[in-house]
């Protein structure tokens, strides 16, 4: 299980899941009111979290915040399975868990 609470665009939500139900969620993603999934550590940080958007047909949006706007990343990758892998070594805290998607600076208005 990770240490993790998911929100969907659905209203669902989830505390402590499997990889499985994190990967399940992402993969389905893409149409009409069900575009995003939220993820959050299970810690009283609101400025902490990963989250992805998709649109049926597109590449997968995935975002990261660590704290201030000034912290805040966006990449584009194709797949889910990426997705999923990245968000899971978000969740577990891995070392380098960063490396690899071409992250850029998200400039908020």
């Amino acid at each position: 299980m990770l240490a993790i609470r998911i929100q969907t665009e659905r209203g669902e939500s989830y505390e402590r899941p499997a990889l499985g139900v994190l990967s399940h969620l992402v993969e389905r993603i893409g149409a009409d009111g069900d575009h995003f999934v939220i993820v959050e550590r299970i810690v009283e940080d609101p400025d902490l979290y990963i989250q992805v958007w998709h649109d049926e047909g597109g590449d997968y949006q995935l975002e990261h915040r660590d704290g201030s706007g000034e912290r805040h990343f966006q990449a584009y990758l194709p797949t889910a399975g990426e997705v999923v892998e990245v968000m899971a070594r978000w969740a577990r805290q891995e070392k380098g868990w960063d490396v690899g998607p071409g992250w850029q600076r998200l400039r908020l208005p």
